[in-house]
């Protein structure tokens, strides 16, 4: 699949053994703040969109921010998994958290949830207003990702508002999204 602009969602699934060709770790996780056992869990991403990301990074760290991958390509059955868990914390309320299996982004490879590197630590505690996610929100289109899930839209994405969800669709759609502050589900809409 080399569509940068697929629309993953409730209504529009991937099978369940869909597996994107050519992804490649993009951490080594010597932070392993997770803990990880199972390499397969290291976060990875399609290689071709990796040099999109580490533009991105580098541009990031020019003033001072530094972004890394927290999580990236998940399967189907890893999804269960974080899905399952999350209802047996939350109850019904994970499905507003959590894509269900075949439903989520990250699945293509296209996909990214960030972390930070700030003052020595690593955290994924991503809040609103931190200045990478400001930057994030201004730049990330300039680099061909879009913030997936912004506040103000849940309704319309039918996932909450999530400040370290990015999604990779390609520099000129993702120039369009942020110049008319569309989401995917918007877009596709109004091209219907």
């Amino acid at each position: 699949m080399k569509d940068y602009t697929i629309l993953v969602n409730r209504e529009h699934l991937l099978s369940k053994d869909y597996v994107p060709e050519n992804l490649v770790v993009t951490d080594e996780n010597e932070n392993n703040f997770h803990g990880y056992k199972d390499p397969s869990l290291k976060p990875m991403i399609r290689a071709d969109v990796l040099p999109y990301f580490l533009k991105m990074q580098e541009d990031a760290l020019k003033v001072g921010l530094h972004i890394l991958i927290d999580s990236g390509y998940r399967s189907y059955a890893y999804q269960e998994l974080v899905l399952n868990k999350n209802i047996l914390e939350k109850g019904a309320n994970a499905y507003a958290t959590v894509a269900l299996p075949g439903a989520s982004e990250h699945q293509t490879g296209l996909a990214i949830d960030i972390a930070y590197y700030r003052d020595g630590v690593y955290t994924d505690k991503v809040c609103d207003g931190d200045k990478e996610v400001e930057w994030l929100k201004e730049n990330s289109y300039r680099f061909g990702f879009i913030l997936r899930y912004p506040k103000g839209k849940e309704k319309i994405t039918h996932i909450s508002y999530e400040p370290w969800h990015y999604r990779f669709v390609g520099l000129e759609l993702a120039h369009t999204l942020w110049e008319q502050n569309l989401t995917l589900e918007e877009y596709y809409e109004k091209s219907g």
